[in-house]
């Protein structure tokens, strides 16, 4: 007995979208935890985000395509869900008020005026677990809320999220700050014009 063309093709159909969705979908959610790195208590409503990024060809190697993006708000336990895949290269921020802005690639360095400096990123593993630095008295806010700002950009593909929500203040500093140093140079530059 010959099958029905007709269904031949839908199955057909439904087998190739399974394995295209299948292929789409991440290989995993993993469970992390965040925590206040002085007091090991879990740190709740911090938001986390994560962005993957596509492999690119050897000859485009200087540009990054978003594969995938997530955010998350920890419970009152610390903990957070994201996509996992394994194979994708990846950059993660964590953030809550109060708290250093916490990056997989660089480190603020809190209470100087260095650089931040960069680091290796962690493993995205299920059971991971990021410590937040409290800040401290004598930490440069100003510089931190730069740092949180350009983590922003980097982790958060949309703007709408919780990650910026929550850096939503810091933004406005970090505003603020760009708005007043150009007035001063403006002011200064105007000044040393001949008139």
């Amino acid at each position: 007995m010959k099958a029905n063309p007709a269904k031949r093709a839908l199955l057909l159909t439904g087998i190739s979208l399974f394995l295209f969705l299948a292929a789409c979908a991440p290989k995993s959610i993993i469970n992390g935890r965040v925590v206040d790195a002085a007091t090991n208590q879990p740190v709740e409503d911090a938001a986390v985000a994560i962005r993957w990024f596509e492999n690119q060809p050897e000859d485009n190697s200087g540009t990054l395509r978003t594969f995938d993006a997530a955010q998350d708000l920890s419970d009152k336990d610390g903990n957070f869900s994201i996509p996992e895949y394994r194979d994708r290269k990846f950059v993660m921020g964590v953030y809550k008020e109060g708290y250093i802005c916490w990056s997989s690639h660089s480190e603020f360095s809190g209470g100087s005026r260095k650089k931040s400096s960069f680091k290796f990123p962690p493993r995205v593993e299920n059971g991971m677990e990021i410590r937040l630095e409290p800040i401290k008295e004598g930490y440069y806010r100003d510089e931190h809320a730069g740092f949180a700002v350009m983590v922003a950009g980097e982790v958060a593909s949309s703007k709408k999220g919780p990650f910026y929500k929550k850096i939503w203040p810091l933004f406005r500093k970090w505003r603020d700050n760009l708005r007043n140093e150009f007035r001063k140079r403006m002011g200064q530059e105007n000044s040393e014009k001949p008139r």
